[in-house]
This record gives C-alpha cells, sequence and structure tokens, in this order.
C-alpha cells in the first residue's frame, strides 16, 4: 500500500493508489486514486499529488466536453436521541451537519441513508442510552441545510416510534416521508405498498437521469407489502424482484445506484450475501452499490466494467459510544455524462455524539487503511 499526503484544492489529501481498470474484479487495483480531503490548519508532510492518469479512462464511453456531475453518499444518520436533544436544546438542527455543509452542498447529488424516523407523535429518546431513533419534524431543517437531496428510508428503524416502540399504527413512517418530501428530499426504499416502496427516484443533471433504489435486509418487520406501507425488502426470495426493478431503472435512465442496508453490525467484512448480491446488482446494470447498517467501515470493490460496490460507509450523524463506530466515510463518485470517472473517499470523525467533521490527518489514514485492508481481503470472484 502506497500513501501519500499532499495539497489538493486548498484541502489536504491523504492518497491510496488503486484502480478502476482492473483485468478482473479484484478490489483496489492499482490507477486511480481513493483519497480523503481533509480541511486541517496543520501542514502534512509535502508530497506530489498524482492525478488520475487520463490515459486509463475509457475514452470511448465519455463526451470530453461533459462536465463532471459529483455524487456524495454518507453513512447511517441518526434522527433521534443525542443529535436531536442536541438540536433541540440549541434551537438549531443545522448543528450536526455545520462542520461539512458547504462541501456537501457543492455536490450535485447529495444522498444519504436515515437510520430513524421523522415524526412529533412522541419525543426523541433520551441519550444514548435506548434503541429508539425517532427524530422530531424539524430534524428536516438540518438535512435541507445540507444539501441532501435523496435520502433512502429503508432501514431496520423505519417504524421507530420513541415511546410508543415501533410500528404505531405506520404514523411514524409515513410521518417521515411526508416531512422528508415537502422539505425538497426525495426518499426512495419506502412507500405505501411495496410496489412503491420498490420503485426508483430519478433526478436528472445536466442531462443525465440518475436512477436511485433503496432495499433493506436487516428489519423484516419494516417490510412493506401490497397493502402494508414499508420498506423495500432484500433478500434471496425478493432478490429476483429487485434485479428486474434494477433492469427496468437502467431502461429509463442513464445510471442505476442501488443503496442497500445490509450485513452484520460492527463486522468490518462483508458477508457472503453482500458479495453475492451485489454481484447480481451489478449484472443486472447497477453503477454503483453503495451500502450501511454495520456502523463501521466495510471494503470497496471494483468491477471490469467500472461498477463500485461500497459494502459500508460506516455512520454519519450518529451517538454510538467511542472506537470506529464514531468514523466513517463520504463516497463520492464523480461522473462525466453516464459513465464513472473516478471515486474518492473522504473520512470523518463524528464529535460529541452528534457532528461529523472532516477526519485530522493521522485518523483519515487509518480509516483508509481499514478499508484496504478489508478490501484485499475479499474472495476472488
Amino acid at each position: 500500500m502506497s500513501l501519500t499526503v499532499s495539497t489538493y484544492f486548498g484541502w489536504f489529501s491523504i492518497g491510496i493508489a488503486v484502480s478502476l481498470l482492473a483485468a478482473c474484479a479484484s478490489p483496489l487495483p492499482s490507477s486511480t486514486l481513493l483519497h480523503t480531503h481533509i480541511p486541517s490548519p496543520i501542514l502534512p508532510r509535502e508530497a506530489p499529488h498524482t492525478p488520475l492518469p487520463t490515459s486509463s479512462l475509457p475514452t470511448q464511453t465519455l463526451t470530453p466536453t461533459s462536465p463532471p456531475i459529483r455524487l456524495f453518499f454518507t453513512g447511517d444518520i441518526n434522527p433521534g436521541r443525542c443529535p436531536a436533544q442536541t438540536a433541540l436544546a440549541n434551537d438549531d438542527f443545522t448543528l450536526p451537519y455545520q462542520a461539512v455543509a458547504d462541501e456537501l452542498r457543492a455536490a450535485d447529488i447529495t444522498i444519504g441513508s436515515l437510520d430513524g424516523s421523522i415524526s412529533d407523535i412522541s419525543p426523541p429518546s433520551s441519550c444514548p442510552q435506548t434503541k429508539n431513533l425517532i427524530g422530531p419534524s424539524r430534524t428536516v431543517e438540518g438535512l435541507q441545510f445540507a444539501g441532501f437531496d435523496v435520502i433512502t428510508v429503508a432501514t431496520n428503524h423505519a417504524k421507530d416510534c420513541g415511546a410508543w416502540g415501533w410500528g404505531c399504527d405506520n404514523q411514524s413512517f409515513r410521518d417521515t416521508l411526508r416531512y422528508l418530501s415537502e422539505a425538497g428530499i426525495q426518499p426512495v426504499g419506502g412507500g405505501e405498498s411495496l410496489a412503491s416502496a420498490r420503485a426508483p427516484v430519478i433526478v436528472e443533471r445536466q442531462g443525465v437521469r440518475f436512477a436511485f433504489l433503496g432495499v433493506t435486509e436487516v428489519g423484516p418487520e419494516m417490510w412493506a407489502s401490497e397493502s402494508v406501507p414499508g420498506t423495500a425488502p432484500l433478500s434471496d426470495e425478493t432478490l429476483p424482484a429487485l434485479t428486474a426493478n434494477i433492469a427496468a431503472a437502467h431502461a429509463e435512465a442513464d445510471v442505476v445506484v442501488v443503496l442497500t442496508q445490509w450485513g452484520v453490525e460492527y463486522e468490518t467484512t462483508p458477508t457472503p450475501d453482500q458479495m453475492r448480491w451485489a454481484g447480481e446488482m451489478i449484472a443486472a446494470g447497477a453503477t454503483l452499490v453503495v451500502g450501511n447498517h454495520p456502523h463501521v467501515v466495510q471494503a470497496v470493490e471494483t468491477f471490469p466494467g467500472r461498477q463500485v460496490v461500497a459494502y459500508a460507509l460506516g455512520n454519519f450523524v450518529f451517538d454510538q459510544q467511542p472506537g470506529r463506530a464514531r468514523q466513517g466515510v463520504v463516497f463520492e463518485a464523480v461522473f462525466r455524462g453516464g459513465a464513472l470517472e473516478r471515486w474518492e473517499l473522504h473520512p470523518i470523525h463524528i464529535h460529541n455524539f452528534y457532528q461529523p467533521r472532516w477526519a485530522e490527518p493521522g485518523e483519515a489514514e487509518a480509516i483508509l487503511t481499514q478499508i484496504e485492508a478489508s478490501s484485499v481481503e475479499l474472495p476472488d470472484r
């Protein structure tokens, strides 16, 4: 592994050399950049910045005059407990996002994963001792401030109801969909029926259509049915429907992105199911698969057709105890037209149980090293 640290567009950058153009599907191959931008007053050791070699790009699929389209994806967002209690105490729901909002808002599309519900049916739970992740309706003020465009609600806390436990006749889940939509943020992966939960959200930027799908392996009690609101399921039994949905989305959009809630909490290695399902999603037409739920970072895998699977981004706005659950990455994907040009990882550290900030160089390097180690251990396909 080769690490470099350099100044890049006014931020500091820690780079690990990787490639998106391997002859096989081996993870983290060798000629692109997996790196982070770290705003820091401390000048790190100097090293030359190595840009992505233009000769490595498949120019036949790129339009040279196409402007870049930047997508930012975050780890899990907890709308309740400490983030909610802190925001309420300060009467400011932008607080969790203030250290990173400028960068998130600068993206063309910003995508999050809501690991909880947004509803005033019950006050938020205490900080951080309970497992009920309900946040007040004002939570959307922070999400708007941070520039989120799309949020997957396909998570195992989608129907949390605070003092009511979970379920509450689907009221908190319906409130979540309504508050996000009213704030101009498109929810995906959940709906009034199974069909609506499985429906893609399509966002167009610069003439390029991006289709987003959300699915969850965890929390089957949250899954939708033909007559019950809920989340879009992910299992061996529902995989054929998902791959059909991906193929259908691919027919009406230029890029398909699947947002997954899967895996085992606190495990840095993807499960065999994660890997198998990811391969099926890519084969069906997905360009990106971006996962969450483990609350720690996991591997990144690249495929010969320039598709990428980021198995888990860790936490983003969350209040779990110190350790790896207080870390995560923002995944950035840059497109030219409908072709993926490059991708980058931007490590974050969660301060005071509620606020992500760009990680300092030493911690950023450790986070990237963990991802690289998990990635090289993936079995060959």
